[in-house]
């Protein structure tokens, strides 16, 4: 088995540092998620409410519609939940 050379920088790294745009932080990417959980949410809604005025909507739609939305929820709560013990471990650290 032969082992390869390790290069200095990755092509991808090198890009990077050419000028182009680095990668998005971690606040654009927590932006985006709660946008995306907005977004589930608020189709969740219009599809509850056009249940409710008698429009033409598939109960099937509102309920997958629904738990999308619960599905969704869930998953921020954990990940939120997650985050906080993190802090918090590292909050307890000794330096």
């Amino acid at each position: 088995m032969e082992i390869e050379r390790i290069q200095g920088m990755s092509p991808v790294a090198q890009t990077v540092g050419a000028g182009a745009k680095p990668a998005a932080g971690f606040a654009d990417m927590l932006g985006k998620a709660i946008d995306q959980l907005q977004s589930v949410s608020d189709t969740a809604n219009q599809k509850v409410n056009a249940l409710a005025t008698g429009q033409d909507v598939e109960l099937h739609d509102v309920m997958l519609a629904l738990e999308a939305e619960s599905l969704a929820i869930s998953l921020a709560t954990q990940v939120r939940n997650k985050a906080v013990e993190a802090y918090q471990e590292v909050f307890r650290m000794q330096v």
